[in-house]
């Protein structure tokens, strides 16, 4: 089975009208990815007792616990949400985000981009333990 993927384009602001791609990680990447950070949130004192496993116990300790973990462990863990992410230029086939190059100008929607990411590797506990 293919991964899942979501595709958005924005509405308003300086990146209006472009499009991206959000595809999720491989299973065991994103299980990485939520292990890591259940690590330095428990590093951070915060009681992730209710984190029992990987990307789903991160779906019940919740994204926003991150912001209580010191930034240099938080903000490459946030980072890396965006390498799920990629803009389909005008014209042109899809491919991996660059900041460098000015590919998003605002950077609200870097933030939405990682909200959506983490969403789209969840969505099946929301959908199936009540978890919105």
């Amino acid at each position: 089975m293919a991964r899942k993927s979501k595709t958005i384009v924005i509405e308003k602001g300086r990146d209006a009208g472009k499009k991206f791609i959000i595809t999720e990680m491989p299973a065991a990447k994103i299980d990485n990815w939520a292990m890591r950070v259940l690590l330095a949130l428990a590093a951070a004192g915060i009681d992730v007792s209710e984190a029992n496993e990987g990307i789903m116990g991160l779906a019940r300790v919740a994204f926003g616990a991150l912001g209580k973990i010191p930034n240099e462990t938080a903000l490459p863990l946030l980072d890396e949400l965006l390498d799920c992410v990629e803009i389909v230029p005008e014209g042109g086939a899809a491919r991996p985000l660059d900041l460098e190059l000015g590919d998003v100008e605002d950077f609200a929607n870097l933030w939405t981009f990682r909200k959506e990411v983490f969403n789209l590797h969840i969505d099946f506990l929301q959908q199936g333990n009540g978890l919105s």
